[in-house]
């Protein structure tokens, strides 16, 4: 219990310093992105229990595109720089500029692709359970 209250104390030292900071002028929060579905409409549910967010910058070369695959976990994507394609399976393809953030869709195939002819870098973050890789190659 005791460990509980030194927890709570902390993460509220944390916040009223940041508040303070706030009000002095030094932190500014820019939201870029708020959502509570994917581009599809799925609603986001994410995992229960011990969970782990992992993140990572994609580089993909102009012309490059992944193997067919799917998410059974939240995958979103803010777009570094250059331009990216999804193209879900039997659909019509999106592209984001640099600067998006999306969610992508939930156990749907698909790929994604630079279709540009500069380079793209993509920060990826993965909300997953413990030790669980979030993509799934279609087989052939």
């Amino acid at each position: 219990m005791r460990a509980k209250a030194v927890y709570a104390l902390t993460a509220f030292a944390c916040i009223a310093s940041l508040a303070a900071s706030a009000q002095q002028g030094k932190f500014k929060l820019n939201e870029v992105f708020r959502a509570d579905k994917t581009v599809t409409g799925q609603e986001l549910q994410f995992p229960t229990g011990k969970v782990e967010i992992v993140a990572g910058v994609g580089e993909f070369a102009p012309g490059s595109e992944t193997p067919m695959h799917k998410h059974p976990y939240p995958r979103s994507l803010y777009i570094l720089e250059g331009t990216f394609t999804v193209t879900e399976e039997g659909k019509q393809s999106r592209t984001y500029p640099e600067g998006s953030f999306i969610i992508e869709a939930i156990d749907v195939w698909h790929t994604g692709g630079n279709t540009s002819s500069v380079p793209a870098k993509i920060l990826v973050i993965d909300e997953v359970p413990a030790g669980v890789n979030n993509l799934v190659l279609k087989p052939k």
